[in-house]
Formats: structure tokens, sequence, C-alpha cells
């Protein structure tokens, strides 16, 4: 990678780290917030729903905005909104007013991700690596998050948390409004062009097939749903089966996993055809799942890393996915529908991991969203099946073309 491209990537991941900050510190707060308002689980389950429908929601808008102005006035856009409504959450005097708050602060803050990620889809060649070192990045801010929100709580209060994440947000807006990103507006992929160039146009003959990219949206669903319920309530589920005092510490380490997850598979996917291994890793996700429902101590910690690793070494294949299958010149537009898919009705996660703690406990919760992983691995199934069958008529067409 040259100078500008690392450059890029730096900013970029920066403001991602960010956005995963304000993302976990709600989950990573539950006990707390449910002890002071007097809420029960499944309210604050749905209060997570709210967060993860408007974060995922807003990347719709938030894609044609990239398409029409440019990922970096976004990213302003993102933090700047961000700034003020995190503010109004450490303000919040009871459930309602936490509603509405956590509405606009996943409305602000799930601008970011049609931006960040198409920034990378067009600004570095290495496409591949450049969305891993993005997404380890994201899930360092969330494992940061849980050691921030709740050593501040312990110190003074869990209000005090979501001031600070609005003083990290408010510096990334100033930080991105003065700085100048080299990717021009409405490029298409650097890699994808390279390719091209070489004589080689495989990576962009999925952008005339709408049914593989409708499946990829639909695995965004299916792994957003698995994604808000698992977040929402790991936490809680580490405190009630290893350590109430030390959960925090553990949900750190189990998210610093998924960093390593992320550049795992960013490393596989310039390496290996996309739709290959999206149900390999989703395959091994599965009893990951599982025994992290019906673990506890130790071995629920190891169960818990190795489903967070799996399951985030998915993201830039999936992610890369989109960039394959987007029509030419709708990368942001894109971006942003797989996001309204996986954040935003995939947030429905956070309502049914919750109803399922409220009837019995968390492993309840982890196990009732294994379904929704096997539906998942199916999808992708299906995906692989379509890529290889067209991989094989390519030849045949080709002979038929020349002859």
């Amino acid at each position: 990678m040259n100078p500008a491209e690392r450059r890029l990537i730096a900013y970029a991941a920066a403001a991602h780290g960010v956005v995963h900050i304000m993302e976990l510190t709600y989950p990573a707060l539950l006990s707390r917030i449910e002890a002071d308002f007097g809420i029960r689980a499944v309210v604050t389950g749905a209060l997570a729903t709210v967060f993860g429908w408007a974060f995922g929601s807003s990347a719709i808008p938030a894609g044609f905005l990239t398409d029409r102005l440019g990922s970096r006035q976004v990213i302003v856009y993102t933090f700047s909104g961000a700034a003020v409504m995190a503010v109004l959450v450490g303000l919040s005097p009871n459930e309602w007013f936490l509603a509405a708050a956590l509405l606009g602060l996943g409305l602000t803050a799930g601008l970011y991700h049609p931006a960040g990620l198409s920034l990378m889809a067009q600004g570095v060649r290495q496409r591949g690596l450049a969305l891993g070192f993005h997404g380890t990045a994201g899930n360092i801010g969330q494992a940061m998050a849980p050691a921030i929100a709740i050593g501040l709580a312990v110190l003074v209060d869990w209000r005090l948390a979501f001031f600070a994440v609005a003083g990290l947000a408010a510096v990334m807006a100033v930080v991105m409004a003065t700085t100048r990103l080299n990717v021009q507006a409405g490029s298409e992929i650097i890699q994808i062009d390279a390719a091209e160039e070489a004589g080689d146009r495989s990576p962009r003959e999925g952008n005339q097939l709408r049914a593989p990219l409708l499946i990829v949206y639909g695995g965004f669903i299916l792994g957003g749903t698995v994604y808000r319920g698992a977040i929402t309530y790991l936490p809680k589920h580490l405190e009630d089966f290893v350590d109430r005092d030390f959960g925090g510490i553990f949900l750190t380490a189990a998210l610093l996993m998924g960093a390593l997850g992320q550049i795992v598979g960013g490393s596989l996917s310039t390496r290996y055809r996309l739709e290959r291994i999206v149900p390999v890793i989703g395959l091994l996700t599965i009893p990951a799942l599982v025994l992290t429902g019906l673990l506890s101590g130790a071995a629920l910690v190891l169960a818990a890393s190795l489903f967070v690793f799996l399951y985030f070494a998915n993201q830039p294949v999936f992610t890369g996915l989109i960039a394959d299958y987007a029509p030419p010149g709708a990368v942001g537009r894109s971006y942003g529908v797989s996001f309204f898919a996986g954040f935003g009705i995939g947030s429905i996660g956070g309502v049914i991991a919750g109803a399922f703690v409220d009837q019995w406990d968390t492993r309840a919760a982890f196990l009732g969203l294994t379904g929704f992983m096997v539906v998942s691995v199916m999808l992708s199934c299906v995906l692989w099946v379509m890529a290889e069958r067209r991989a094989r008529e390519k030849p045949a067409a080709e002979a038929l073309a020349e002859a």
C-alpha cells in the first residue's frame, strides 16, 4: 500500500473504532441501567432494538448521501450528530427519554458504515486487507467500550460513560472535518478496475445479477439478528456465568478475538473466492454459538471468544461480496441497504434475545439465536452453488461466442 492508502485506512479505522465504542457502551451498562430505572430485561432488550433499528435504518440515506456528497462529509455529519445525542443519553431522566436519545444516537452513528466502507472500497487497491483492518479497528473499539464504560460507571456513574463517548465523537468530527482524503468522487472500486485492465473481468460480472445480491442481503439480516442479540446480552451472560465483578474484563478479551477474526477473514478474502469462504466460516460458527450458551466459567470465556472470532472473520467476506455484486456507480447505496438489513432489520435480535432472557435466562438467548445462524449458513450455501454454476457455465459461453 502507498502512503496515501495507509493514511486513508488509519483515519477510517479510527473513526470505525469510535463508532463501535458508541455502539457497545449501552450493552456494557445494561445491568446498571436496569437497576437505575427499575426496568426488566425485555425492556432493555427493546431499547437495544430501538438503537439497532435506528443504527441500521439510517444506513440507506447514508448510502445515497455518500454517493452524492462523498464519504468524508458524511462521516463529519456522523460524529457531529452523535456527540450531541450521546450527551442526551447521559442526561436521560427515565426510560422514555433514554429510548428517544438512543434512537437519535443510532440514527446519527448509523450514517458511518456506508461512508466508511465505501471509502475503503474505493480508495484502497487491496480491498480485502483494507476491509479487514477497518473491521479490526471496529472490534478494538468494541473491546475498549466495556472497559471504558464500566470503569467510568464504577468511578462515578454510568452516565459519565456517555459523556466520554460524546467527547470522543466531537474530537473525531473535528479531525475528519479538517482532513483531506484522496478519493475521487464517483470512482469505481480500484481493485476491480485493475483486474479489468489486466483482462480479467470476472470480479465485475456479478453486478448484473440481482439474485446473489438479494441472498447476501438476506445473510446480513440473519447475521445482524444474531449479532444484536448476542452483543446485547454477552456482557450480562459473562457476568452471570463467569464472574459478576470481572465480566467486563472477560468481555473485552472475547471481543479482541473479533479483531483477530477480521484480519484472518480479510486475508482469506484475498486468496479464495468469497462465496466459498462464507459457508465454511458460518458452519464453524454454529457449534461455537451453541457452546457459548451451554458452558460456564473459563470454558465459557473460551467458547465466547471462539464465537466472536468466527463471526467477525466473516464480516470482511460479506462486505466484499456487497462490493462485488453492487451495481455500477451504486457502491455506497448498496452498502447502505446491506447495513440497513443487518443493523436495522436485524436489530430485532435484541428484543428476541430479551424475551428469551425474561422467560428463561441468557443461556436460552444464545441457544435461540443459533437457529438464525443455521438459516444464514443455508443461504450462503445457495450463494456458493450459484457461483460455482456460473463458473462452470462461463467457459462454455465464451467458447460459443468465439465460434
